[in-house]
Parts: structure tokens; sequence; C-alpha cells
């Protein structure tokens, strides 16, 4: 395909070529009619006959179309034109993590950062049945303020799809792939998990987790155990050794169940690499067999001798027996005591029993907890009514005209984007659990308010329920400030653009 900048296409005006991948180029373009700068893909002339190549294009589009998620580019518009296939998608300004890394490791802070960003855009994909399957520094974007996209949907697989490998293509690359994808075994989840503890490995040290050509990179990730960050990076905690481990067990079964958990494994090594280097004494040595591996292969460490090898077990076997049998006779004997002295005893108040316990006891956590599944508090003030649609939608209509008026065109704190089946952390959400959440954030921040995604262009669908807070500011930073300040991280509060425009 000849060089398009400068031109039109169809009504686009071409401004610069951003890159070129295995299925086309990207450019930089403006939309003439909806008057916004975009990025615009387009599908090599040489495959735009290829049938197979024509519909994973157009999945990528369908695929990322359909995600929620604020680490996902949001696609605008797809089609064909003059026989060319093209996507029509935010242009996100920033570069990739592959080119950061030239520069060298990652401040551990900032890779798990990055990496539990990434991971919430696969736990959005995977909930609507997507796999991305080519997650890869290449394909991830971050902004100058740390900002996280994960792109490059053109292979990602709905469950049940028809394979588009082909003849001397594989999907995905080598150096990130799971073993269980060189077998041709249907890919899971549990694929992107693997590749995504590669990216974290890369982000620690700098290098690729196997290193070699092809051939030796296939045989390592089928053999090899999986590769400690701390050995190669002295400023790596080796917490982060067992989350690389279990993120890249060479069974599926054996990773972390998905890509969110991986996430937050990383923050819990970052924590208790912190409290290590501040504690007064060493660490002792662990010992690791290590996980189950897809074949088996030999553990890092050999665990330590269970019998010291000067003493012999005849010479402790008897004493342990003896302490053995006093301990259990001392406890006939306590045993007997505590029922002779309830049977003698007859309580004026029984306590009672968990099945005693009236439902209306039951309380709920004023704030969530990062580690489990969220927590829907009850408002005390209000409460939600039997026809939740309906009340989500008169708050909306209520807010609507403070939020053209002040947020439009401004960035603001987003808290919640919810709609009727998706699933965070494990929980199906519908109306009813939106709302109460709605009320109970409205009632936790000062001026929050209710949009609704099909008002603004700047959502990738139009059926969300999004609680946004009503400060507007001119860039992506303020409202990062403004969650950090709340001790809010970016599963539970990130920077959006309200607009009509973009």
């Amino acid at each position: 395909m000849k060089s398009l900048v400068g031109g039109m296409f169809g009504k686009y005006k071409v401004v610069r070529l951003l890159g070129t991948g295995g299925m086309g180029k990207v450019y930089e373009a403006y939309d003439t009619d909806k008057g916004r700068t975009v990025a615009l893909k387009l599908l090599n002339e040489q495959y735009a006959d290829d049938e197979k190549f024509r519909a994973r294009f157009l999945r990528e589009s369908r695929a990322a179309a359909i995600l929620q998620e604020p680490h996902v580019i949001p696609i605008h518009d797809w089609g064909e034109i003059g026989n060319v296939l093209y996507i029509d998608m935010r242009l996100v300004r920033g570069q990739t993590l592959h080119d950061m890394l030239k520069r060298g490791a990652l401040d551990p802070q900032r890779a798990t950062d990055i990496v539990g960003q990434i991971a919430a855009a696969l736990d959005a994909a995977h909930a609507e049945g997507l796999i991305h399957r080519d997650v890869k520094p290449q394909n991830i974007i971050v902004t100058p303020d740390d900002f996280a996209y994960l792109v490059d949907f053109g292979i990602a697989e709905t469950r049940g799809d028809t394979h588009l490998t082909m003849a001397g293509y594989q999907v995905g690359s080598f150096d990130y792939m799971a073993p269980e994808r060189f077998g041709g075994s249907e890919a899971t989840p549990a694929v992107d998990v693997y590749a995504l503890a590669c990216v974290l490995h890369e982000a620690l040290t700098g290098h690729k987790p196997f290193a070699g050509h092809s051939a030796q990179v296939i045989a390592a990730h089928l053999s090899s155990p999986p590769p400690r960050p701390s050995a190669l990076n002295a400023r790596v905690p080796a917490s982060f050794d067992d989350v690389v481990a279990r993120g890249m067990a060479k069974h599926p079964d054996d990773r972390y169940g998905s890509a969110g958990a991986l996430g937050r494994a990383a923050k819990h090594a970052l924590a208790a690499g912190a409290s290590a280097a501040g504690a007064p004494t060493m660490e002792a040595p662990r010992y690791v067999a290590g996980p189950v591996s897809y074949p088996p292969f030999n553990a890092q460490y050999a665990p330590p001798p269970t019998v010291p090898p000067t003493q012999s077990r005849g010479n402790y076997v008897l004493p342990v027996l003896i302490a053995a049998a006093a301990l259990l006779l001392v406890g006939v004997v306590v045993l007997t005591i505590a029922v002779v002295a309830t049977r003698n005893k007859e309580p004026d108040n029984p306590s009672p029993t968990l099945a005693d316990t009236p439902p209306s006891v039951l309380t709920y956590q004023s704030e969530p907890s990062s580690t489990t599944q969220p927590v829907y508090p009850q408002s005390t003030a209000i409460s939600a009514p039997p026809d939740a649609e309906q009340r989500l939608r008169q708050i909306a209509d209520e807010d609507r005209p403070f939020v053209a008026a002040t947020l439009a065109e401004y960035w603001v704190p987003q808290l919640s984007s919810k709609r009727p089946g998706v699933v965070d952390q494990g929980v199906v959400w519908d109306n009813t659990m939106t709302l109460q959440e709605h009320l109970d954030l409205r009632q936790r921040y000062p001026d929050v308010r209710l949009l609704w995604s099909g008002d603004w262009s700047t959502f990738s669908a139009p059926d969300f329920w999004v609680t946004v807070v009503g400060l507007a500011f001119p860039d992506s930073a303020g409202p990062l400030t403004w969650c950090r300040a709340q001790a809010l991280d970016r599963d539970h509060c990130i920077a959006k653009l309200i607009s009509t425009t973009h």
C-alpha cells in the first residue's frame, strides 16, 4: 500500500504515518465529519481479498468496540472504503512499553502499576469471552502520565471462533507464548495470564524471560523453569520471583485464576519487598518446590533434608511417641471436665448460635476490600427503589444539565462504570446493585454525578451507568492526582474525558 500521507481516505484527511504492523498501517488522520483527530488503521492491500484476513480484521473491531474498560483504546468506527478495510479509533499520545524498555528496566513500583492496568483490560476482555493472545510490550501504550492501554486486538479470539492460524503464520509472539499454545491446544484466558507474567518479568529486568533463537525460546517455554527477576536485577525484591513463577507455570491450572489476580499479587510482592527492606533481620531462606510444570521440570532450589545427616530416625521416634501420648491423655481429661461442667449448669440466657441469628443483623463494610470481591454498602439515607433502572435514569437526567455546563470537554475522576451483566471480580452486576453503589458513592464523596454513556462520544459503549466526581480538570493528571489523594487505586478511580466531539 502506497503512503496516504497528505491525501484523503474517504472522509479522513491523512496526516502522518504512526506505525506499521503485520496486517497494515496506522495513520494519524482527521475525521472531517466529526471534527476530531483519530488513529486510522488500514489493512494492507495484498490482504484485502483474503477472506480469513478480512474476518480477523473485522473481529478486531468488534472485539475492542464491545469492551467498556478505560485501558482499552475505544473504537469509533470501522468498515470498508475503496476495497480497503479500516478501523477508526481514539488517538493516544504515548510510547510503547517496548520502546520504554530499550532504556532499561522499570522501577518495580512503575512496572507493577503498568501491569496492573493491563490486567484490568484483560479481565474485561475475558469477561466478554475474548482472549487477546498477543500480550507483549509492543502492544502496550503508556501515556506521559503512565496511563497504560492494551492495543491490537487483531488476533483476539472469541471462545468458539474459528482459529485463523494459517500456514507460515503463528498467532502470537514466541517470546510471550504459553506452553500449551505450541501444542495446538485451544486458547483460554490462562494464555494471557502467562504472557502478562512474561511482560512483568521484562518490565522488572529489561530482558525477555528466555533468550535465543525461536527453537530455543520454544524449548524453554516448554521445559525450563520460570526465570527469577531478582537474580537479574538487584533492585527487584525476591518476593516477585514467586509471582512470576506462578504466572508462568507450565500448566494453565497452576497459574493465577485471572490477570487481575496476577496484578494484585505483584502489588503484594512490592509491599512485601518494601517491608523486608526495612526489617532489621534477614529473611530466612526459602526452599521453593516450584509450580507444577507442563511437562514436569526440576525445582530451582533443592529442599533441605528432612532428617539431619548426623542423627538417625531411631534416636527420636520414641520421645516423639511418648510426648504425643502425654498430650492425648491431657486432652481427654480436659474434655471430660468440660462435659461434666456443662451438664451441671443450666444457663439462664443461652448464647445464640449462627442458626439463631436473624438476617437483619448482618452488616456491610463501609470500605471495599482490595483483595476480596467488592462489597456493596447499604445506604442509610436512601434505599434502592424497586425499579432501579427508572431511578438511575431519573438521577442521570437530573445531573445532565450540570455535567453539560460544567464537565463537558474536561477530564473528571471516574469512580464506576456498570451495566447489567458486567462481571467485576466474579460478581455479575444488575441495575439494583449499580444504583446502590452509586448512592453510596454519592454520600461518600462530594458532588458525585451519574452519566449515561450513550450521551457522550468518549465512551466506547452506549449503555453504561457511569459515576463521576463533579470536578473538571484540563488534562488527565488532575483526576489521577485526586484519585491518589483519596487513596484510590486505578481499579477504583481513573481519569475520564467527558465530551461529544472526541
